[in-house]
């Protein structure tokens, strides 16, 4: 079951449900928050064998520093319209929003390449097994490799290829 709020969280443990959880644009502090909520449900039902939780993050391993910079580009692209749409800023026409243009995107800090760079998964192999081995450590027992952001699927799959071939075997057991 998807959980983000405490509510969810335990009705989700309450009925022993295996929990997915997705800080979406957020940081590494807001996938602390989702474990915390998770743990505190799992207090409050201690009588329920304790479920697995997943963690959900838009994630890309680069092949260098211009790859990477590109991908948390195209992420903040993807949040950029995902945010548009949601507070219905841009009109829709026959199912598609109206353009944003990119010194939209570039003048909005919250959601800017930097940003998505440090608060998703996105960098080379070594760094994207550092951020999973610190979600591990956290207690979070699955992980699900966010691919949905826009980019081409060449490039989303050389991305896969790399997370299969680079990262995986470090959590080999």
């Amino acid at each position: 079951m998807a959980a983000r709020d405490p509510n969810s969280h335990e009705f989700a443990v309450a009925n022993g449900c295996n929990v997915q959880v997705t800080p979406l644009w957020q940081g590494d502090d807001e996938v602390e928050t989702l474990m915390a909520r998770f743990n505190d449900a799992c207090i409050k039902h201690a009588e329920i064998e304790r479920p697995k939780i997943m963690l959900l993050r838009h994630t890309y391993v680069g092949s260098d520093e211009a790859d990477i910079a590109q991908a948390a580009y195209e992420m903040s692209v993807y949040y950029n319209y995902f945010f548009a749409w949601f507070k219905n800023e841009k009109p829709i026409h026959q199912g598609l929003i109206e353009r944003i243009s990119a010194e939209e995107i570039v003048a909005n800090a919250m959601l800017s390449g930097d940003v998505m760079r440090k608060n998703n998964v996105v960098g080379n192999s070594q760094e994207v097994i550092a951020r999973l081995k610190a979600y591990e450590a956290m207690g979070y027992d699955e992980y699900s490799f966010w691919i949905d952001t826009g980019m081409s699927f060449e490039r989303k799959k050389v991305s896969l290829e790399r997370f299969i071939a680079d990262v995986m075997p470090a959590f080999a057991e």
